[in-house]
């Protein structure tokens, strides 16, 4: 069992750690930009593209029984993970979590996914937990999701004619899961989206207020990012690209999140043809992942037989 005190004062030295990185990284870019303005541009680009907080210690793990597996992208190896029944036939769910997390943050809704039946696939972004990458960024966080979509029709569990029964996605995962059903080929009967951005400029535009640099060096950074990841931000723009998706979703967003504007989900909402969109309270960013009532209304959407009305989903997206 894990110590508490023990847990906490981990925590708070990681957090007092990061901290002081990020304000040594600072002076070094806003001294760069006085004397190599390109390298500083450079540095801040990396740095927005490199997750900072690492996961928190002292989760309690799944009980249900895992199966590692891999897959591969361009950008380098994905570690992935397979829970449940492996029977051909069983109706396979993907988790995939946000920035800065990893795949222990879906831990209690695996269990609860794996007692009625499914087989749950999850995964480590880029960047985090085991999956290592240099840089990150949307397209690669896509790639890396639509690799694992790929890989779990090699390991039988979706096919062309039983693709994933749901994606559930938690902010920039949920981005990411976005980009790949919409440009790289990832199929499921319907997608679950938590506070999901619907464009990376909230919080590279975040850090470049953080660093303090003038518009003409936030300009240099964000031409820097898009150098890097092979596309300009713009075109990562979420809405356009969900007027075409064709399966139903569920979007939550909590009120108070502080962490992606509610506009955000209005707006992706607004676009997707066949979205629910639910406004929940008292619940925050990050812990939409693990609270119980989310869970309950996720297990209802992703429930063929549940009762259209429980929630009161409409019916294409809940039947």
């Amino acid at each position: 069992m894990t110590n508490s005190k023990t847990t906490a004062h981990t925590n708070k030295s990681t957090n007092v750690h990061s901290i002081i990185n990020f304000l040594i990284q600072r002076s070094l870019i806003r001294s760069g930009f006085q004397l190599a303005p390109g390298w500083a541009a450079k540095r801040a680009a990396r740095m927005f593209l490199r997750p900072w907080r690492k996961p928190v210690a002292g989760r309690a793990p799944y009980a249900a029984r895992e199966i590692a597996f891999a897959a591969e992208t361009q950008y380098g190896p994905i570690a992935a993970w397979s829970f449940g029944p492996t029977t051909a036939g069983t109706p396979a769910i993907l988790l995939v979590h946000g920035w800065e997390d990893d795949h222990l943050s879906w831990a209690p809704l695996i269990d609860k996914l794996v007692a009625r039946g499914h087989r749950v696939l999850t995964l480590d972004l880029p960047g985090h937990g085991r999956s290592p990458a240099d840089i990150t960024g949307i397209p690669i966080l896509a790639a890396a999701v639509a690799a694992v979509g790929r890989e779990a029709e090699s390991i039988g569990a979706v096919s062309v004619d039983q693709p994933f029964k749901a994606v559930i996605a938690h902010s920039l995962g949920g981005t990411a899961t976005l980009i790949a059903a919409t440009e790289m080929g990832l199929r499921a009967e319907r997608f679950a989206i938590l506070a999901s951005p619907n464009h990376p400029r909230l919080f590279a535009g975040a850090m470049m207020q953080m660093l303090k640099l003038s518009r003409q060096q936030t300009a240099m950074v964000f031409t820097a990012i898009e150098r890097l990841i092979g596309r300009t931000m713009d075109s990562l723009y979420l809405p356009p690209k969900l007027r075409q998706l064709a399966a139903p979703g569920l979007i939550l967003h909590s009120r108070e999140d502080r962490t992606v504007p509610l506009q955000h989900s209005q707006e992706n909402a607004a676009a997707w043809p066949r979205a629910e969109f639910r406004v929940l309270d008292g619940i925050g960013h990050r812990k939409l992942m693990t609270d119980d009532g989310v869970h309950s209304m996720l297990l209802h959407f992703i429930d063929r037989n549940a009762p259209a009305d429980a929630y009161g989903f409409r019916s294409d997206a809940a039947d």
